[in-house]
């Protein structure tokens, strides 16, 4: 069994609501102890949020890159832009967090919002 972080933010307020934002990060690693997991889940998921300003950010690079990812045809320069953001961010936090874990190039992060 695959250990998953899950995460819910309920910070934002929406007319006197408020708006949970939430996402999962589960890694993906053969070998990797279950403590170990966690904790590098923790961390990927704190280094995206520093690097795309918090989770709304997350999820809103998340989206543009499902978009970029599934859709033929051209993309609106601010989809482009939006899902670069993801793949440099996404990138930084795996090597970030994976860097001491020699022998891991088929390990991945995987992110689904909730």
């Amino acid at each position: 069994m695959q250990a998953t972080q899950e995460y819910c933010i309920k910070k934002q307020q929406l007319s006197g609501t408020i708006m949970p934002y939430a996402y999962t990060v589960t890694l993906h690693h053969p070998s990797l102890p279950p403590n170990r997991r966690q904790t590098a889940e923790k961390q990927y998921r704190q280094v995206l949020e520093q690097a795309l300003g918090g989770v709304d950010g997350v999820l809103r690079a998340w989206g543009a890159w499902q978009v970029a990812e599934h859709k033929q045809g051209s993309l609106s320069a601010e989809t482009w832009r939006i899902a670069r953001q993801w793949l440099i961010a996404a990138d930084r936090a795996r090597h970030t967090v994976l860097q001491d874990e020699m022998g891991s190039p088929d390990a991945y992060f995987e992110v689904q919002p909730v």
